[in-house]
């Protein structure tokens, strides 16, 4: 019986990677312009960038030390939800232990493999029951982490003001699209 699921399972799951569609990407590639007005424009583009990208990283760091009395009341909170989970996790623990000492976790013995002992009086057996999964300690890591991502973390918007001067000066941005996952072979 159990070769015959991982058999079903082997297969269902060789189907669906065989029907997994490709994904594709699109990409830009830049083409700088050729004449020596372009050039010469082109040169402006790139201090605006550093200062966007400088701009950025200040605000960035600024964000980090703010956050930072906050990770702290965040992983304090966690902290307490753990106890009050552990706690609960224990005496569930306990619950298990006893009833697994008294041999109610598992079905009674005189029900067999065969349709015919069951009946209204022996009904079919209930489910292992097994014991309780361990609450997961909270770490202050995680709790700034979750910050910073909901705070901290965002386009400053730096490429697109390159962007706009790198085709105001003549340059081309061409899309090309790729593909990242499940690409047909041979292309």
């Amino acid at each position: 019986m159990r070769t015959l699921k991982l058999a079903f399972w082997t297969i269902a799951l060789a189907a669906l990677a065989g029907c997994a569609s490709p994904r594709y990407q699109t990409v830009y590639r830049y083409e700088a312009p050729t004449d020596t007005v372009g050039r010469a424009c082109l040169e402006k583009c790139e201090p605006k960038l550093a200062v966007c990208q400088t701009s950025c990283q200040h605000t960035y760091q600024a964000c980090l030390k703010r956050i930072e009395p906050l990770a702290d009341a965040h992983y304090a909170e966690a902290l307490k939800r753990y106890q009050v989970e552990w706690a609960e996790y224990r005496r569930e623990l306990d619950r298990y232990q006893f009833q697994s000492a008294l041999g109610w976790n598992y079905p009674a013995p005189w029900h067999g493999p065969w349709p015919y002992y069951y009946s209204y009086y022996y009904p079919w057996p209930e489910p292992y029951v097994f014991p309780p999964a361990p609450p997961a300690k909270p770490s202050h890591a995680e709790a700034f982490k979750q910050l910073r991502q909901a705070q901290c973390d965002g386009d400053c918007g730096c490429q697109p003001i390159y962007d706009a001067c790198f085709l105001t000066c003549g340059g081309k941005k061409i899309p090309e699209v790729q593909c990242i996952a499940y690409c047909p072979k041979g292309k």
